[in-house]
């Protein structure tokens, strides 16, 4: 969990007005409750973390490729920096889509320009074309990415489980939400750094830090054509 990821869930909850029961896959707070702690964004509904190991956080043990839960149990999934983590990932994706309710939503965010990092394991990098496409199943999707295109640091999906001719709209809503509450930014030696070995070396290297608040949000799937 990081200050971007929660700032789309907390915008999130602003723009679509998710619903519970909240399951949140990948629960256990490694980060600390601070930032990791997202049950305070949903008041009153019924909340279930999981996670593959116990600790803090989780409420029971789960593999997200193999979710125990009913058929359409949970109004708000939220699946967050866990994808890249789950070795039969499309079988995942299948479980969350399963597992949402007609009408809800899931939220998928996963890294891209991102250190190996093993809780145990780490396997894939996403492109948010492949979040799209993961997402399809569901009627309505927005995808996207913070950074530069071509090296996004984190990739993200919204998959509604409703037809909603509004998605246009309600991306740059969700966009716009979300970059009011993310007040994060990087260091200042490292923006120094970017700016000076830019100007010396090309601009390329650096393209992380220079385009560090530039967030998309796309309509995926059809409607999006």
């Amino acid at each position: 969990m990081d200050a971007l990821t929660r700032a789309l869930v907390e915008s999130a909850v602003k723009v679509f007005g998710p619903r519970g029961p909240v399951l949140e896959i990948g629960s256990r707070q490694v980060q600390g409750e601070a930032v990791g702690d997202l049950r305070p964004l949903f008041p009153g509904a019924e909340y279930v973390g999981c996670d593959m190991m116990p600790g803090p956080g989780v409420d029971r043990v789960e593999r997200t490729e193999a979710l125990t839960f009913a058929d359409g149990w949970a109004g708000t999934v939220l699946c967050l920096n866990v994808l890249e983590h789950a070795w039969d990932f499309r079988r995942g994706v299948e479980q969350i889509r399963r597992v949402t309710a007609t009408g809800g939503l899931a939220l998928v965010t996963t890294v891209f320009e991102f250190h190996v990092h093993a809780y145990p394991e780490d396997y894939w990098r996403f492109t948010p074309r492949a979040i799209e496409r993961l997402l399809a199943g569901f009627p309505s999707v927005l995808y996207g990415w913070q950074g530069h295109p071509k090296t996004p640091r984190l990739v993200f999906g919204l998959g509604l489980k409703a037809e909603r001719d509004d998605l246009v709209d309600l991306a740059e809503a969700w966009r716009r939400e979300t970059l009011a509450l993310w007040t994060e930014r990087p260091a200042a030696w490292d923006r120094i750094r970017a700016a000076v070995g830019g100007a010396l070396f090309g601009r390329r290297g650096f393209r992380t830090i220079r385009r560090w608040r530039d967030l998309r949000i796309e309509v995926g799937g059809a409607a999006g054509r």
